[in-house]
């Protein structure tokens, strides 16, 4: 996925987080939202708890910060990033898509 501020981009693909989201998927390799419910579905997305966003993704304490992040499903990815009344979701390539109306 393509991100409007590519110094955020550029995080996202550096060598740094790239370890980062592997060692976390090995700490928590099924999604932390499904295990509270019970239930056991496989990692797809390393996610931040805090948002990266214009003000924090320079905060190495912020982007880097394990503490911060999250192993989630794509189902709950979307969920967190794109309630329901939201018109857009991850598909399974991580592309961003629009919902088709009804």
């Amino acid at each position: 996925m393509q991100r409007s501020n590519p110094d955020i981009d550029k995080k996202y693909h550096s060598i740094r987080w790239k370890k980062l989201k592997k060692q976390k998927k090995i700490l928590n390799p099924f999604c932390e939202e499904c295990q509270r419910k019970g239930i056991l579905t496989p990692t797809y997305i390393v996610h931040h708890k805090e948002w990266i966003n214009e003000k924090n993704y320079e905060d190495d304490d912020v982007f880097y910060n394990i503490d911060n992040l999250e192993s989630v499903c794509l189902d709950c990815h979307n969920r967190i990033h794109f309630s329901d009344d939201k018109e857009y979701y991850f598909d399974s390539n991580g592309d961003l898509i629009k919902k088709w109306a009804n």
